[in-house]
Order: C-alpha cells, then sequence, then structure tokens
C-alpha cells in the first residue's frame, strides 16, 4: 500500500463535513403569548362591594328598674310576636312597694276629709287643711310611682323581632339600664355596603342603573336591592361611608344579620370614572422614544407588532386609552419585554377577554 492510499478517506470525510455544515438550522417555535381583547366602554360603570347583611332595626331591651330577674324564657335565634314576654324582674317588692302606697294613701284622703270638716265647723286653720292636701298629693304620686315601677318589672316585645342575643342570666340582679335581651325587627332585611369618600361626593342616584346582591352560598343567582339611606357620618377607622339598601323578601334562603353579601352596582355616567377603552396595566410598556404601547396580535400572519397608544389616566389595575385601539383589537397582556417586531407568537388556550371591570 502506497503512502497516498489514505487520501480518498480522508477526502470523502471532509465532503462529509461540508454537507453537515450546508444543513439548515429548524425555524423557532413561535412564543406562547397571553391575549386580551380590548372591548369598549358602554358608557356604564359596575362597581362591586363587600356588604354585611343588617336588621332593620336592633334594640337592646332593658329594665328602668333594679332588681333579680326572675324569668327569662326565650332562647336565641327564635321568632316572637309584638307583646311577647321577654324578660321579668322579681314582682314582690315592687307589689309591695305598690300596696304600701295605696295604705298611706288612704290614710292621707280620711285626713284631708277631716281637715276638711274641721275647717268648715271653724275648728282647724286653713294652714292645716293645706298641709292635709299636699299630704295627700304626695301619697298620690307615691302611688303612681309605685305602680309604674311595677309595670316597669316586666319587659314585652315592641314589635315582631327575632331574638339576637341572650346578655345577661336568668335570676342575675340587673341595674336600670343594663341590657338584658338583644331584639332585631327582620321583617325587612337590609345590606350595608362601605363606600369611598370619591364615590360620595360623586355619587348621583338618578344615574343608579341597578343595585345587587349576591351570596356564595346560593351560586349564580342576584337579587334586586331597593336603596334607601345613605349614612352621612364615615366609620372612623376606615373613613368610608354607608349605603343602606334592602334586600327583597323572597330569596330561597334563610338570610340573618351579619351575613355576607357581594353587591354590584351599575352606574351610568359615572363623574367618578375616567372612559375610553380600558386594558390591563400589564400590556403597557414604554417605547424608545418614550411614549406608551402596546403590542398587537395579527391572527392572520401569527406575529405581533408595536401600537403607540395614548392613555387617560389610571384606574386600579387597568389603563384608559383614548386613542390607538379599536375595539376588537386583541394585545399581549404578559410577557411583553422579550417581544420584538414581527415576532411570531401562539396565544394561550386560556386567553382571556377584558373590558368593562368586574
Amino acid at each position: 500500500m502506497t503512502r497516498l492510499s489514505w487520501l480518498p478517506a480522508l477526502t470523502a470525510a471532509l465532503i462529509l463535513a461540508s454537507c453537515a455544515d450546508d444543513t439548515p438550522t429548524p425555524p423557532a417555535q413561535p412564543r406562547l403569548v397571553q391575549l386580551a381583547e380590548v372591548t369598549a366602554e358602554n358608557g356604564e360603570t359596575r362597581h362591586e362591594f363587600v356588604g354585611r347583611v343588617e336588621a332593620r332595626l336592633s334594640v337592646d331591651m332593658a329594665f328602668q328598674v333594679s332588681g333579680q330577674l326572675a324569668e327569662l324564657p326565650l332562647n336565641e335565634g327564635v321568632l316572637i310576636e309584638q307583646g311577647t314576654l321577654v324578660a321579668a324582674l322579681d314582682a314582690e317588692d315592687f307589689e309591695r312597694a305598690a300596696r304600701e302606697a295605696r295604705v298611706q294613701l288612704q290614710q292621707a284622703n280620711s285626713e284631708l276629709e277631716r281637715q276638711r270638716t274641721l275647717h268648715e265647723r271653724g275648728i282647724a286653720s286653713q294652714a292645716a287643711l293645706d298641709s292635709a292636701q299636699t299630704n295627700y298629693d304626695l301619697r298620690e304620686v307615691a302611688l303612681q310611682t309605685a305602680r309604674r315601677n311595677l309595670g316597669y318589672a316586666t319587659l314585652t316585645a315592641p314589635f315582631d323581632a327575632l331574638v339576637s342575643r341572650r346578655l345577661v342570666d336568668n335570676f342575675t340582679i340587673v341595674s336600670p339600664g343594663q341590657p338584658v335581651v338583644r331584639l332585631m325587627d327582620v321583617s325587612e332585611l337590609r345590606v350595608s355596603i362601605p363606600i369611598s369618600e370619591g364615590m360620595v361626593a360623586t355619587f348621583d342616584a338618578d344615574d343608579l342603573v341597578s343595585l345587587e346582591a349576591a351570596f356564595s352560598f346560593l351560586p349564580g343567582q342576584t337579587f334586586s336591592l331597593v336603596p334607601r339611606e345613605l349614612v352621612s357620618e364615615p366609620d372612623a377607622a376606615s373613613r368610608t361611608y354607608r349605603a343602606i339598601a334592602a334586600l327583597p323578601d323572597n330569596i330561597p334562603a334563610n338570610i340573618l344579620p351579619g351575613m355576607t353579601a357581594t353587591v354590584f352596582a351599575q352606574f351610568a355616567n359615572d363623574a367618578s370614572a375616567l372612559t375610553g377603552m380600558r386594558i390591563p396595566l400589564a400590556a403597557v410598556s414604554a417605547a424608545p422614544d418614550g411614549s406608551q404601547r402596546v403590542w398587537v396580535f395579527d391572527e392572520t400572519a401569527g406575529t405581533v407588532s408595536p401600537q403607540s397608544i395614548t392613555t387617560g389616566g389610571f384606574e386600579g389595575e387597568t389603563v384608559i386609552v383614548t386613542d390607538g385601539l379599536r375595539a376588537g383589537d386583541r394585545i399581549v397582556t404578559a410577557g411583553i419585554s422579550a417581544l420584538h417586531d414581527g415576532m411570531a407568537v401562539r396565544p394561550l388556550s386560556d386567553t382571556a377577554r377584558f373590558g368593562t371591570p368586574q
């Protein structure tokens, strides 16, 4: 074998290597992106609140006199009618005081009659007659007071009510004004809604389109509310005001005070809201010239391109776009820093729609 016999093998290897270098690089896979469809505002805004169910009226029942509880017959959570016995004190001392006052009044009456007779005969002086009359009047007032206190020893429901809580135990000695039982008027349940001072300043009841409540245990159902009042004094801690609205009486559930409701308020021409198309804040980036832009998806080409926009302000996590976009445009809402003009992308299957805030 000659020294040049290895040349054909070397030449073949070089040719193969050259062919391998000429193999084209496969194209990059389109980048996955999340898209949102731009929708135009309809002139209405929707606000969502967390409200709390309240009774129409809540009263802590208390005695106007002191004494020992003798009757506390009601259990918590029961409905009672107006006039039902709520609690009663031991009436023995009050009855004794009423009998004593009645006897003293009878004695005072006898003395007054005697002084009147003596005065008519010229035996008793006018001063003695006046003293007897004064004593009679005082004893009459004492009897009225004793009878009133006897009546105060019993508490009855002032309206059809729900017994919310027993605040003391039976046989407790209570003082005047000490709460004994809490009653709630649930003939009309209401929802208390905390609202900001900004909404109070621009609130116009005529612009209210709808007011609805929803409960987590009644999925898919909403119930119309009727506005009742606006509390004009803010909460000391949160500095929010309260709007009160009435619930309907046909809710298919046992709604009780203290439950939580989600309240949706729809307003037309809300002066507190900015107008324009709303897009997520995450979709906006800065262009090289300092302007703001978004990345618009071309569904036909499967690519994205930058689009300059004019904004009119912010509301929470949204940007108000006044120029540069049209309803129906699809824009990228995540990973915009890695995009470039003409880049091939593929939308995620769970593309979200974004428009009127929920």
